[in-house]
């Protein structure tokens, strides 16, 4: 009773409850972005008015996604955020990372490139430099372990050949599909990217392990390498 009585005090209450109910009925299709961070911020700053706040986030950044890309320590920068804040705005891409690869079967096999995409691209989600991941999986495909190998810099990312094969021998892998991402460029592959791809390639053989794959993601787009040499083969055909 004393909390509700408090929250009545709260000369922001009538407006937040108004964006709750829209947001129950229809949410967040239609909200602006500074809305949506108002909203969100909500949770962090109970007795402020959060649009403000949101629209100077915004100015700071550039956008909502940006913002929450940035270090914590460049959030509480900003007047009105404190490490509260700062925390929930990293937590948001982390969580939505997290709800996906979550929701997605962990037991289907990734029989095809836009399957090992699709079980991939989580891992990649808001992240500002190259991570590089190994998935083993047995002879029906099915994933045994997936395991970021290094995390690198914006544009690189090194390649432990030793470490990718001794992750797939440890888990009596059979199949294995290697996986980085270019957070500021393209999907197309360096000749680092075809060099290590070659060499880990050889090195499994021995072990009888297959390299099937390795995907390259950049935002929500992948080249698989599988795909790749395939279609140059066609090209040749012709």
């Amino acid at each position: 009773m004393a909390a509700e009585q408090k929250q009545d005090k709260n000369p922001h209450a009538g407006h937040r409850a108004r964006m709750y109910q829209r947001f129950l009925r229809d949410g967040l299709s239609g909200f602006d972005e500074h809305q949506a961070l108002e909203m969100l911020l909500f949770f962090s700053c109970p007795r402020i008015d959060t649009n403000e706040l949101a629209h100077r986030i915004i100015a700071t950044f550039g956008s909502l996604s940006a913002a929450m890309d940035a270090p914590v320590e460049q959030l509480t920068a900003v007047p009105g955020v404190g490490r509260t804040t700062a925390v929930i705005l990293k937590f948001i891409p982390q969580m939505c990372a997290y709800y996906l690869e979550n929701r997605k079967a962990r037991r289907q096999p990734l029989n095809a490139p836009d399957k090992m995409a699709a079980y991939l691209l989580p891992k990649f989600f808001g992240a500002s430099t190259e991570r590089l991941y190994l998935v083993a999986m047995n002879d029906d495909l099915v994933p045994l372990s997936c395991t970021l190998l290094a995390e690198g810099t914006a544009n690189r990312v090194p390649l432990l050949v030793s470490k990718a094969v001794g992750e797939a021998s440890r888990v009596g892998a059979t199949r294995v599909v290697l996986a980085h991402n270019h957070p500021s460029g393209s999907t197309i592959p360096s000749a680092d990217d075809l060099r290590t791809t070659e060499q880990l390639s050889r090195a499994l053989v021995p072990l009888e392990i297959q390299l099937l794959d390795h995907l390259i993601f950049c935002e929500d787009e992948f080249l698989s390498f599988r795909i790749t040499a395939y279609k140059h083969y066609l090209s040749k055909e012709e």
